[in-house]
């Protein structure tokens, strides 16, 4: 109460204002006491108001007897204080004394809206006994006493945020005019590069630019005249948006082991004090089991104990105040041993003494790659564990070394960097084969025999006993005789060439189809088939053409053909067409041609024919060969030549009486 050390003086009628900043936490209660009486509303001249940073005392008007000390007292949870403000009242003077000679200004005073003035005159030597009352001489002038109005809504007070601009107009009357003045916090309000004060007749308007929590408080408005005083407040809150601090590592991601402690801490600032809200892919997280927040003015911290793999995930903190929200994320990996390999175990293959199996990865690989899987057996009947596998990140697995008719449960483990997961077991499996063999295959047909061999063909079992037919095997017997097997490796065709048969020996067939677990039963037998040299027909004439022609006839020769076809050539067919015919035309109708040479007759004189010529055996008509040239009927004309012999051809001498013999060949 430093400000009222030197007391307070009130002129009769005005207020009586006492205005008191006052601290503390929680925020004190005021009382006003006055001659060992406490003052209260009851009282109509008394108006009591406390905010959080001030008390006011006001009494109005003011008397005489208000005069005196007042004392103010301040109580809250932790202490009370008590402190004395001095009040001294003056009332109005309406008479002065006065003496014979000029008359001398000795007060200026106000009452009732007017203006008084007092006069005295200069005090002689015998100045008590001499003076006299004289009345007062009054100067009437209305005045008006200050008056302030603020809009509604600033007197319930002003809420902005941080950074943006605040206005506090106020509508200032009173004649003359009232001498304004702001003040924040009991300090004179200054214009400076954020406030501006812009006062003129009728108004005043405090503005303040780009707002900061240090502009919160209360703003008074004072305005004074020689008629009187008044005052408005204005309650400003600024309001701050919230900001997150968070170590980095936790928005880079944290990675943490099974079992022990996630905490993750957050700085949180903000006016008013924000809330914290902590929530992981949509759902609000709250305290409840191992989990616990813990939340105070200034911090937020999310402890979640003993944590399992199910906790990794983006932890989301939103933290909220009416200025705004701001939200962070916080990454969370919990490493932990793999789940268990998704099942079930699948048995792909069981033979006496071998299992494959196959498996998927686990769904859960831990956080960390998987980097081994561990497969163990053992016997149902027993319950000790032997290793099979170890080393390999492989899901399909061979078996070996099983005992046949034994029964085995088989189980796979994941394995991590941070250990053995749980364990995925099989169904109990009998090392036997799973499979029944095939069907018969279908009974064997014969084809293409030669004299020391045969094909043979079949259809397939009409059951494959549920595992793939691998081949097929093949016997042969001497009608009537012993089985004996054909093919060492199993065929894994529908077909098989049987080969080291005896000409003339009449053989049956039949066939097996295997699969993994063993051979089928016989297919039914083949007929009996006997090997033999195949007979086809012969192949074509070699080098036919034409030897000669003439307007009616060609003579056609050739050579018979290299390949019989097995049968003896019974004879040749010799065909012919015109030039612009398509069709041949059989030369010899009713009988085969015996010699490789033929005569056509009943050739037309000026055609063009062309000829080809087939064998023929006892199978039938072999592929027949053309005469690559074309003959047009007509007969050849060839100028005569003659040829002397080389004797001749000099002069010839003979002795008288001899023959003369001249030799020379005509050629036509």
């Amino acid at each position: 109460m430093s400000a009222f050390k030197d007391g307070l003086e009130v002129i009769v009628p005005q207020p009586l204002t006492i205005r008191v900043p006052i601290t503390g936490y929680p925020t004190p209660v005021a009382r006003w006491t006055f001659r060992e009486k406490e003052l209260s509303t009851a009282d109509e001249r008394v108006s009591l108001m406390t905010k959080s940073t001030f008390t006011e005392l006001m009494v109005t008007p003011s008397v005489r007897p208000d005069k005196g000390i007042y004392t103010l007292h301040l109580e809250n949870d932790v202490t009370s204080v008590s402190g004395e403000i001095e009040v001294n009242v003056i009332g109005t003077p309406l008479k002065i004394f006065k003496k014979k000679k000029s008359l001398t200004v000795l007060k200026i005073f106000y009452q009732n809206d007017v203006i008084g003035f007092l006069f005295v005159f200069p005090a002689a030597p015998s100045a008590p006994k001499d003076f006299k009352v004289l009345e007062v001489t009054r100067q009437h002038v209305h005045l008006k006493p200050p008056e302030i109005q603020l809009d509604a809504k600033l007197l319930a007070g002003l809420t902005a945020k941080a950074g943006s601009k605040i206005e506090l107009p106020a509508e200032v009357k009173g004649k003359p005019e009232p001498r304004v003045k702001w003040t924040k916090a009991d300090l004179v309000l200054k214009p400076d590069d954020r406030v501006s004060i812009d006062t003129k007749p009728g108004h005043s308007t405090v503005t303040v630019a780009k707002t900061k929590r240090d502009d919160s408080s209360t703003y008074i408005i004072e305005a004074t005249n020689s008629s009187g005083r008044a005052t408005a407040t204005v309650d400003v809150n600024i309001l701050v948006a919230p900001i997150v601090e968070v170590d980095v590592k936790l928005t880079e991601g944290i990675i943490v082991k099974a079992g022990t402690t996630i905490r993750l801490p957050a700085i949180m600032r903000g006016i008013p004090v924000p809330t914290a809200k902590w929530s992981i892919e949509g759902e609000e997280i709250t305290s409840q089991g191992n989990i616990k927040i813990d939340t105070d003015n200034f911090s937020t911290v999310l402890n979640i104990n003993e944590c399992t793999r199910n906790h990794t995930g983006t932890y989301l903190l939103a933290v909220s105040n009416p200025a705004g929200t701001k939200t962070v994320a916080l990454n969370v990996t919990v490493l932990d041993v793999p789940a268990a390999p998704i099942g079930p175990v699948n048995i792909l293959e069981v033979t006496p003494d071998s299992m494959t199996i196959e498996w998927r990865p686990p769904k859960d690989d831990g956080g960390s790659a998987v980097t081994n899987y561990i497969v163990e057996k053992r016997e149902s009947t027993k319950e000790t564990w032997g290793g099979v596998s170890s080393g390999s990140i492989a899901t399909k697995l061979r078996i070996t070394r099983l005992q046949r008719g034994v029964e085995y449960v088989l189980r796979i483990r994941a394995e991590n960097k941070m250990g053995i997961g749980a364990p995925l077991e099989s169904k109990p499996t009998v090392a036997e084969h799973s499979f029944m063999p095939p069907s018969p295959p279908g009974k064997p047909q014969s084809s293409d025999i030669s004299e020391d061999a045969v094909t043979l063909g079949w259809t397939m079992p009409l059951s494959d006993g549920g595992s793939q037919i691998s081949g097929y095997i093949i016997e042969r017997r001497h009608k009537g005789g012993k089985w004996i097997r054909v093919n060492k490796t199993p065929c894994k065709d529908l077909r098989y060439r049987v080969l080291g048969l005896f000409e003339g020996s009449e053989y049956e067939f039949r066939v097996f189809a295997e699969n993994i677990a063993g051979y089928s039963g016989p297919s039914p037998i083949s007929d009996s088939c006997k090997p033999c040299r195949p007979i086809t027909v012969p192949s074509p004439p070699v080098n036919p053409k034409v030897k000669d022609y003439s307007k009616v006839t060609a003579d056609l020769v050739w050579t018979k053909p290299t390949k019989d076809g097995g049968s003896p050539i019974l004879g040749y067919t010799v065909e012919m067409k015109k030039g612009d015919a398509e069709e041949w035309k059989k030369v010899n109708v009713e009988d085969l041609i015996k010699q490789c040479a033929y005569r056509v007759k009943g050739l037309e004189e000026g055609v063009t024919y062309r000829f080809r010529v087939s064998a023929s055996n006892m199978i039938g008509d072999g592929e027949p060969r053309e005469i690559p040239e074309s003959i047009t009927a007509q007969d050849i004309l060839i100028p005569p030549e003659i040829e002397m012999e080389a004797t001749c051809r000099d002069c010839i001498t003979v002795r008288v009486g001899h023959n003369i013999n001249i030799m020379g060949l005509l050629l036509v």
